[in-house]
């Protein structure tokens, strides 16, 4: 059997290794979007003596027509590739495509399940192992692992858990492949099927005035480390917030502003005033100067009464 891959993501690797050492591999294709993925990448290929193609946007897809029926795989693994492969293609290899699902399908469509997932605080995430075809994560399911999703999990810490439940799953699914046929799958259940946008840059802020302290931290470790921390400013000054904690604030809060900064010290540490009158501790924060510890903005003249927006 020829299993080829299809990846753009550190998780796959675990499992382009599993798929290595089954004996099966017979080519990998990414993108050139990430430097260190096409490295890892091509190293690995040329180690294990595989055939690596590296596609571009333009003309994608006569690329991998070509790629495809020049290896001629039995059948190709998906894993956190960008694009959506046309219908005409997935009826190239004789067991078709499958795609690892960094998500719970089908409440968890998108292209980042794992973002929404923290960002949401949802109960529970999971990899949906599927049948591709002509829509979007819409294939019949082969495998679903769930596991308990801690509020604690960053948007890094939740991909090294999938990954390893990619590599797992990679293997069981190898074994079944090796009888010469698609395990049997079952229908998803379309009235629980919800389609999650990728989120627009500008969409991901801090707005303090609507936003729970729980929602706020969700929103900061759905971005760490993908993002440079969770915009923020201060008269003007922005900055980002990398790392943050729930506390109880002492005292009197009536009419503090959400936002407001209420203690500034080594002590205490940054504490931000939430609209739900809890307090947000800033662990780390990124600015053009590094990353630091949220109270030494008190070096460049913040002091506690000012408000963050």
């Amino acid at each position: 059997m020829k299993i080829a891959l299809l990846c753009n993501n550190k998780m796959a690797f675990p499992a382009l290794q599993t798929i290595a050492a089954s004996g099966h591999l017979c080519g990998v294709v990414t993108t050139g979007r990430d430097k260190e993925i096409v490295a890892f990448v091509g190293q690995f290929c040329e180690a294990n003596d595989v055939p690596c193609n590296i596609i571009s946007d333009e003309d994608r897809w006569i690329q991998l027509s070509c790629w495809l029926r020049a290896i001629q795989p039995d059948v190709v693994f998906v894993m956190t590739f960008p694009w959506k492969v046309p219908a005409h293609l997935l009826q190239v290899p004789q067991l078709g495509f499958i795609n690892f699902h960094y998500g719970l399908l089908p409440e968890m469509r998108g292209a980042d399940p794992i973002f929404e997932s923290i960002r949401q605080r949802r109960a529970t995430a999971g990899l949906t192992v599927h049948k591709m075809d002509e829509g979007f994560d819409t294939g019949d399911i082969l495998m679903r692992e769930e596991f308990p999703l801690s509020p604690e999990f960053t948007y890094g810490m939740l991909c090294g858990q999938m990954a390893r439940i990619g590599e797992t799953a990679c293997k069981t699914l190898i074994g079944k492949l090796e009888t010469g046929v698609i395990p049997d799958g079952y229908k998803q259940d379309e009235a629980r099927a919800c389609y999650l946008p990728k989120l627009k840059k500008e969409e991901i802020v801090i707005r303090w005035a609507e936003m729970t302290l729980s929602e706020i931290i969700a929103l900061i470790r759905s971005c760490n480390p993908i993002a440079m921390g969770i915009p923020t400013a201060l008269n003007g000054w922005a900055f980002g917030i990398c790392d943050a904690s729930p506390v109880q604030l002492n005292g009197d809060v009536t009419g503090i502003i959400p936002g407001t900064i209420v203690a500034l010290d080594v002590q205490n540490g940054m504490l931000v005033y939430c609209k739900d009158g809890l307090g947000l501790k800033v662990e780390v924060i990124n600015t053009a100067e590094g990353f630091f510890p949220g109270y030494k903005l008190a070096m460049w003249g913040v002091v506690p009464g000012m408000t963050l927006n």
